[in-house]
């Protein structure tokens, strides 16, 4: 009999939101094919409701996504100030979904991503239930949510609580550990990549696909556009890039930026101040195979993100032999660590960014890979079974 695996987030893709918890979606999909494990799902819904919401049946999953069981739970969430309750109400919602899965479907163990209040919440409930859990840090539930006391505190309690909790980088293990976090409980798998999509490719032959010209720079950002991205600070850096680059006589370097967000108005307002409108592109959102080929394409990834976790572009990236100019920030330096693999810059110091463009333009790299070992989801996915079938059989 296959293993059971219960899993419960708010970070879970449905047929609207295709691409909400997209990492975890695949993860799962990976767990099933690369290590039979039968898999089922509660995926969280935050509603600003009075009443527990209960069950949507207004939502569906994706296409493909059936056989991960999804049921959609409506949960009160009380924003910004809701830190003393928010896990308890997640709980209490959660707790006649959750009771039912366990009763008429016993897993072996429960796998619970985003930190507070998702994975507080199901600390509560396996407890109770007497069930084995482990735990995901994206990202943001450890960078920005430490930040606060009582949520420290809630996340320390879940973390000693879990049989195993798995950090996106070692980056975020520290941070926990800094937190007061039991680091034996700590455990560091990087997601996985689409090895089909995500390749080594030629790169004229992806300037042909995407539709530009063969020749000249081409920098390239995927994210979406939200302040913590800084995405102004980017394009006022590739402006000083192209200045140099005119006076020296040189093709400025064209800029494509993947993703959209609530910044698109003041990115667009930024582009047409620094006169770039004919050097820079907004693509907006791009399906995985798009991006894979603007990758292929391009000369540099570029982050400028002010704080980030571990940015799965970055693995996509050194997958398709696409080295990156990044700010040294979380855990990005853990798989940026020679020069094949790009530069490292100190996050708001544009003249070193401009700097490091500018290097990197004049040594164009020719494509090779840069990952280490097996970037693919099965080799996660087996790292992620490691770890779920030691904490399942560990003594509580």
């Amino acid at each position: 009999m296959s293993e059971r695996l219960l899993f419960l987030s708010n970070l879970f893709p449905d047929a609207s939101e295709p691409i909400r918890g997209l990492d975890n979606a695949t993860l799962l999909q990976a767990l099933i094919d690369a290590e039979g494990w039968d898999v089922r799902s509660l995926a969280l819904r935050p509603r600003l409701s009075l009443r527990a919401p209960g069950t949507l049946s207004d939502l569906a999953p994706r296409a493909g996504d059936e056989r991960l069981g999804p049921e959609y739970v409506g949960i009160r969430y009380l924003p910004k100030v809701g830190s003393r309750w928010n896990d308890g109400l997640v709980a209490a919602d959660l707790a006649p979904a959750f009771a039912r899965t366990v009763a008429a479907w016993r897993p072996d163990i429960v796998l619970a991503s985003w930190l507070y209040p998702d994975g507080c919440a199901a600390a509560t409930l396996c407890q109770q239930a007497g069930l084995p859990l482990v735990l995901i840090t994206q990202g943001t539930d450890t960078h920005g949510y430490l930040r606060d006391p009582v949520r420290r505190r809630k996340i320390v309690q879940a973390v000693a609580a879990s049989r195993a909790t798995i950090c996106r980088s070692a980056d975020l293990g520290r941070l926990l550990v800094g937190a007061g976090a039991p680091p034996e409980r700590l455990k560091t798998v990087y997601n996985g990549v689409d090895t089909a999509i995500f390749r080594l490719r030629d790169r004229q032959e992806a300037r042909r696909e995407v539709g530009i010209d063969p020749e000249g720079p081409v920098l390239l950002f995927v994210g979406n556009l939200l302040p913590v991205k800084n995405p102004l600070f980017l394009i006022r850096a590739v402006a000083g890039v192209n200045r140099q680059r005119r006076s020296a006589g040189l093709a400025p370097a064209r800029l494509y930026l993947i993703g959209d967000g609530p910044m698109r108005p003041t990115v667009t307002r930024e582009i047409a101040d620094q006169d770039m409108a004919t050097t820079v592109t907004l693509l907006g959102r791009r399906p995985p195979v798009e991006v894979a080929a603007w990758m292929a394409a391009a000369d540099r990834l570029c982050l400028t993100s002010h704080n980030e976790g571990f940015p799965n572009v970055i693995l996509e990236a050194l997958a398709c032999g696409l080295p990156v100019v990044s700010t040294r920030v979380g855990g990005i330096g853990e798989k940026i660590d020679r020069p094949a693999c790009g530069q490292l810059v100190t996050p708001g110091d544009e003249a070193a960014y401009e700097a490091a463009l500018l290097a990197a333009l004049a040594d164009p790299s020719s494509r090779e890979s840069l990952t280490d070992g097996d970037p693919g989801w099965p080799a996660a996915a087996r790292a992620y079974g490691e770890i779920l079938r030691t904490a399942r059989l560990a003594v509580g």
